[in-house]
């Protein structure tokens, strides 16, 4: 019969000892090692997308924001004019990175109806971090 296990026989005492051989020792190993770098590539991949995240997050404040102020501006909420919000383009600095802004009009269906979009870049991406429009009334722009 074939086992794990060796009998040693001792004058004292009879004891048996049983140990890994060393393909088992290899096989958990390498198991081991499996598991260990796939979680390693779990977290540099949740890592990752914790920075996207993080840039997606500042690049929509930096777009919501110039969508508000536009909104604000046309519901004469600004009592200071509005010299600031008819800028179309400009540049922000929100948490800690400098972002390039678009602000883009277009012909809604509707009367007085048009579309506002605030695309967001961070300068130092080739593509848009964030697109967002809103759809408002604005009786200055009509002819």
């Amino acid at each position: 019969m074939i086992c794990a296990y060796k009998c040693i026989s001792s004058p004292m005492y009879k004891t048996s000892v049983r140990g890994f051989t060393l393909m088992e020792v290899a096989v958990a190993l390498l198991i081991l090692s499996m598991v260990l770098a796939s979680s390693l590539q779990l977290v540099g991949q949740y890592a990752d997308e914790r920075v996207l995240i993080r840039e997606r997050f500042l690049a929509n404040r930096v777009g919501w924001n110039r969508l508000l102020e536009k909104y604000q501006e046309l519901e004469g909420w600004h009592s200071y004019g509005s010299l600031i919000s008819r800028r179309i383009e400009g540049s922000e600095n929100q948490g800690g990175a400098d972002w390039q802004w678009k602000l883009g009009v277009e012909d809604a269906m509707g009367r007085q109806l048009y579309r506002f979009e605030a695309t967001v870049v961070k300068k130092s991406q080739p593509r848009p971090s964030s697109v967002l429009a809103i759809f408002l009334i604005d009786e200055s722009l009509r002819e």
